[in-house]
């Protein structure tokens, strides 16, 4: 508690001059602050109990029982009067009235600080009256009023260029270099508002006085954000692992399928990489890199408090409130067995107290591909096949021949040559601009009783295929019932269904692969289903022509959480929580005649169905208590059962009788190809135990324990242990950096160590296995069985240890912050399937062998560029990098190479011969000593024998990029806004597929730079009509540098005053334009053939891209949010 009774000089004189400051201007500033402070705060809770005591012990038990304190100049309160009070679970703004009911004082709380002061309805200022008598002027209106002062921190330093303006206009200046400012308003009645970065922002009103002073308070609301962290909540300063943060109003305008693409790049060590960019498409992500050869690497999802194992495309973005990502042990040990691969947690939004609010938001737009990918048109692809037949000697060297043409080319063919043109463009005739919508309605609203949040939204993607589309529809409610001041709980329900519809990727590799010179329709308008002679060379169109074909996924979820939560003490609080996830999911395939994937064989169907159903119970017990103001301590103790269950079932048939009962009636096929039902069943026991201590938030200490028991293992092997241990120091809270206070706000190190697991393999693997057979008997048809896997009751938890450093730093009032982390994680015990001898019966056995490692270093970095009343522009900026190494495998340091996998190497690498360029003509003697000639690929010969063998394949690289960035700009000017994302992802390799073409004249190729006699290059080989494939060591041509540069979004919005809409009923309108995805530029030619390295389409096992799934978009969308 402070009595304050001192005044700078300068105010003091100003206080001699004018007694209309009669009050300490150190008061008038606490006293006047913004009255929103800090709602925790305001509604803290204390137990209070005082016989006959004085107003100032009373006061100073307060203190002692919360965070406040007391400010409050010497002689303006009566500190001597005794009261009496006996009140229980009282909020502190409640005790005050009663203490000063009926006393001449008033209070202002600002964040944990309280200032008291005295009223009078007396005149405060007697000489100021007697002047306006004399004067005969009235004091409230004059022509010109003119306020100024000195803006100073509360170490009396000067802070220049803080904002200073009258409230409702647009009137305002900035202080000087001195901290000076000077401003003329409209009246006593005027408003002016104190504003900078870093410091709490203030309001004071003008009245009588023409010198105002003010003492800003530091801003402390970035370093008192909440962060949700295993099954609790801390202050970000409390922090002491590593956990970072999506600001969600950041990505709000961004149009996002699902959350994972407002993720990309601004999560440092989180890693997403889309599987492709078709309707629906969703994501990998990979946090801290690959650690696992056969186990998850996927981090674990926890939705509003439990684990969520849905895809995140079921979960409307634009309902999150927060996400929250656990990177290091210490953070994720608390989920045990779960946190291996860290963790992210995802909280919606729930109702906060007050009238209904509605918020509507719409917006929609086209998605557009980046272009046609660069195949061959007419003549270039007739001569490339003339060039493939010249190889060989088919075809006269220089020129055409009609003659030779007609050996080659089919009669369709030759016609399309005789007609002269570029041929056809399937491409063309394929893509259409595609269109995203989303549409939502939100409510939110409730009393001190009742708490709610409603939102329905709908989603829909058209792709730039005809008849590609995703839907989905959602409707959340978030609950929260205060039921008295002990006993509270809440519900959160998620209802979603959507609806992914895709045509056969058959038609996009025919589109890309036939001939140009081919006809999709007869001269009668008939549609050839083949588009030359060649029967594998089929039309592109004719999936969307017959209709022949579809592929639907149905899926619907329910997600159910429900809490209840008691508060035993003042300090010990119970809490229950109970959780279901439920999802349905059917894929349904049919292939007629006439489709690309029968090619005119009988029609096929297939029907596949999942239900997924887990089952959550914790029991969370936890004291919070704070001793003598500088002791923090609360502990966590968690118990918890969670049961998970999945049902799989499916068939398979051909030979429909007729191809319109598509997949519902298969019962009426003549073949039935498969049927198939499964049952998985797993259960996971954990009891986990977390103690968290504070000392004047400068030393904070984390401990934790958990232990899981998995149905998975064996009863020997059931349990995994798992510790955890961080450290943090504030070294800006020492007394020997008091002298760096007025440009160091924060500084803290953090060091953590912690142990976690992984039991990511199917349930039933440590038992054996055996696989259901036919045999013949006597000329008698019998099924048995026979073991397939040899059973390994020895099988054990993988196991990773992290080390992790870190800092976090906040400079000059917050003008520059970010954080730093090193880090390096130890995974051992890898599942992983040895190879057995043939004489032991089986293939394979899998076992806990072999080591990875990684290590790596994630920075983050916020800044406030320009902070001015009209104009401001910040930037945020992410980096990491990450490298990841197998350290031993099961024969120790040996290499496995028929699996890829390399002691110091990334656990996926392209293995493969290295192409060094092409055989040129006065190489043909050394080429025919390896069986080559001009023309064709030549690769290194690394051991130098003379002859490439397997031994001259090398690891040519790996998909783990050298670094990723990200680069974030936020500008706002009076109600504009305009923010654009940059993302890097330098280094790493991919293999595209394409570029690997068919050596022959059938299929048709990119515009490549191949050699010929005539053009003696190193690119790319003569085409040969010999070679099946790519030809001899074709596989060499896919590898590209996958380094790419992106604007990843750009979106500019605008929000109408508040002065337009006051005659409307909408309390806020915003109309905003975004884009998605709109430029990149590579290392490589990718950009040159219209192909992203990040996007295009599926990944294989070895690595290759193929892109015949899907070509690169991009997406602009117009959208518009009223709130009323």
């Amino acid at each position: 508690m402070q009595k304050i009774d001192w005044f700078p000089s300068v105010l003091g004189n100003i206080l001699n001059k004018n007694r209309t400051m009669k009050l300490s201007f150190v008061l008038l500033v606490f006293a006047l602050l913004n009255v929103n402070a800090n709602s925790f705060s305001q509604n803290t809770k204390i137990d209070l109990e005082v016989e006959n005591e004085t107003v100032q012990h009373v006061l100073e038990k307060i203190e002692s029982k919360s965070s406040y304190k007391f400010f409050y100049k010497s002689g303006e309160i009566n500190e001597d009067r005794k009261i009496s009070l006996k009140v229980k679970n009282k909020k502190v703004a409640d005790i005050l009235e009663m203490i000063f009911n009926g006393e001449p004082v008033i209070y202002s709380m600002v964040k944990n600080q309280i200032v008291l002061k005295r009223t009078s309805d007396k005149p405060k200022n007697k000489d100021a009256e007697e002047n306006k008598e004399k004067r005969n002027i009235p004091l409230a209106i004059p022509v010109q009023y003119t306020v100024s002062g000195t803006i100073t921190d509360n170490q009396g330093v000067p802070i220049p260029g803080a904002n200073v303006v009258e409230k409702g206009t647009t009137n305002g200046v900035a202080a000087d270099f001195d901290g000076n400012y000077s401003l003329q308003v409209s009246g006593p009645e005027s408003i002016l508002v104190f504003s900078s970065i870093g410091f709490a922002g203030q309001e004071i009103t003008v009245g009588q006085s023409t010198t105002i002073d003010v003492v800003m308070l530091e801003d402390s609301q970035a370093l008192d954000e909440v962060v949700v962290v295993g099954y609790g909540t801390q202050k970000r300063r409390d922090i002491t692992g590593s956990v970072a943060s999506v600001d969600t109003e950041d990505i709000a305008d961004i149009p996002m399928t699902s959350i994972e693409g407002g993720m990309v790049g601004r999560i440092p060590g989180l890693d997403v990489v889309a599987s492709g960019t078709g309707p629906g498409a969703s994501a990998q992500l990979q946090l801290r890199g690959q650690r696992s050869f056969t186990a998850t690497n996927d981090p674990l999802i926890i939705l509003d408090g439990s684990p969520y194992y849905g895809t995140l495309n079921d979960i409307n973005p634009y309902d999150i409130e927060s996400v929250d990502v656990l990177k290091d042990a210490s953070s994720t040990a608390i989920y045990g067995a779960r946190g291996a691969n860290g963790v992210i947690i995802i909280t919606t939004k729930r109702g906060t107290t007050g009238a209904p609010r509605f918020i509507f938001e719409s917006y929609a737009g086209p998605i557009m591909a980046y272009g046609t990918i660069p195949y061959a048109n007419g003549p270039q692809y007739a001569e490339i096949a003339r060039e493939a037949y010249r190889a060989i000697g088919g075809y006269p060297e220089g020129g055409t021949s009609d003659e030779y043409d007609e050996i080659i080319f089919d009669e369709i063919e030759i016609e399309s040559l005789r007609e002269g043109g570029n041929g056809l463009n399937y491409q063309d005739m394929l893509y259409q601009h595609g269109l995203q919508q989303k549409h939502q309605l939100t409510v939110s609203g409730g009393s001190d009783k009742v708490k709610y949040n409603f939102s329905g939204n709908y989603f829909k993607q058209e792709g730039i295929i005809p008849g590609e589309v995703f839907d989905r529809y959602s409707i959340r409610t978030n609950l929260d019932f205060t039921f008295s001041p002990v006993f509270s709980g809440g519900a959160s329900i998620l209802l979603n269904h959507s609806y992914n519809k895709r045509k056969s990727s058959a038609a996009l590799f025919q589109a890309f692969q036939s001939s140009p010179l081919g006809k999709l329709y007869e001269d009668d308008g008939t549609p050839r289903f083949t588009a030359t002679a060649d029967g594998l060379l089929l039309n592109p169109l004719a999936d969307f022509i017959y209709d022949s074909y579809r592929w639907d996924n149905k899926s619907w979820g329910a997600v159910l959480n429900v809490f209840a939560e008691a508060k035993v003490t003042p300090d010990l609080t119970y809490r229950l929580n109970l959780g279901t996830n439920f999802n349905l999911r059917t894929i349904k395939e049919s292939a007629g005649y006439y489709s690309l994937a029968r090619n005119l064989g009988t029609p096929t169907a297939d029907i596949n169905n999942s239900v997924d159903n887990l089952l959550l119970y914790e029991s969370v017990l936890t004291y919070n208590k704070q001793f003598n103001e500088k002791h923090q301590l609360t502990l966590t103790a968690i118990q918890g059962f969670q049961s998970t269950r999945v049902e799989t079932s499916g068939a398979g048939v051909s030979d429909l009788p007729y191809e319109e009962s598509r997949y519902h009636n298969l019962g009426s096929a003549t073949l039935v190809n498969s049927v198939s039902s499964n049952l998985i069943e797993t259960d996971l026991l954990s009891y986990a135990g977390r103690v968290f201590y504070g000392y004047d938030s400068k030393y904070l200490l984390t401990l934790s324990i958990r232990a899981d028991g998995a149905s998975q293992f064996s009863p020997d092997h059931k349990w995994g242990y798992f510790p955890s241990a961080a450290f943090a120091y504030r070294v800006s809270s020492e007394k020997f950096m008091k002298g760096t206070q007025n440009w160091l706000d924060d500084l803290k190190l953090r060091l953590s160590y912690g142990v976690t697991g992984n039991q990511g393999i199917s349930p039933y693997q440590t038992q054996g296995g055996v696989t259901r057979s036919a045999y013949s008997w006597n000329e008698e048809p019998g099924f048995g069985y026979y073991p397939t896997e040899l059973e390994n009751r020895d099988l054990k938890w993988e196991t990773t240890a992290v080390y992790n450093f870190g800092l976090d730093f906040r400079l000059f009032k917050g003008r520059l912050s970010g954080t730093v982390d090193i880090y390096n994680t130890n995974t051992y015990d890898l599942l992983m399937y040895r190879k057995l001898p043939i004489t032991s019966g089986y293939d394979q056995v899998l076992q806990n062998v072999g080591k990875t490692k990684n290590k790596g270093l994630e920075l983050s970095l916020n800044s406030v560029n320009v902070a001015g009343e009209d104009f401001n522009w910040q930037t945020n900026l992410t980096f990491f990098k990450n490298n990841t190494e197998i350290e031993e495998l099961y024969n120790g340091k040996v290499d496995d190479v028929g699996n890829r996998w390399f002691i110091g190497e990334p656990i996926e690498v392209f293995y493969d011969y290295k192409k060094i360029g092409i055989w040129q003509q006065n190489e043909s003697a050394e080429a025919a000593s390896y069986g080559e000639e001009p023309g064709q690929i030549k690769v290194l010969d690394v051991d130098n024998d003379g002859a490439i063998t397997d031994a001259d394949r090398m690891v040519l690289g790996s998909a783990q990029p050298d670094f990723v960035s990200n680069i974030t700009n936020t500008f706002k000017y009076k109600n504009f806004d305009l923010s654009f994302q940059t993302y890097i992802r330098w280094g790493g390799m991919t293999a595209i597929e394409a570029f690997a073409p068919f050596a022959k004249k059938r299929y048709n190729k990119l515009v490549f730079d191949y050699w010929t006699p005539t053009n003696p290059t190193n690119n790319y080989p003569r085409p040969n009509q010999l070679y099946e494939g790519s030809g001899l060591y074709g596989s060499t041509l896919r590898y590209r540098d996958a380094s790419l540069i992106s604007l990843r979004q750009i979106s500019l919005g605008y929000r109408f005053p508040q002065s337009l809409l006051d005659k409307t009923p909408f309390t806020g309108l915003r109309l905003y334009l975004s884009g998605e995805n709109l430029a990149y530029w590579t290392k490589s030619e990718l950009r040159d053939f219209n192909m992203k390295p990040d996007l295009n389409g599926s990944i294989g096992d070895d690595g290759t891209r193929t892109i015949s799934s899907y070509p690169a978009t991009r997406t602009m969308i117009l959208g518009i949010n009223v709130q009323f």
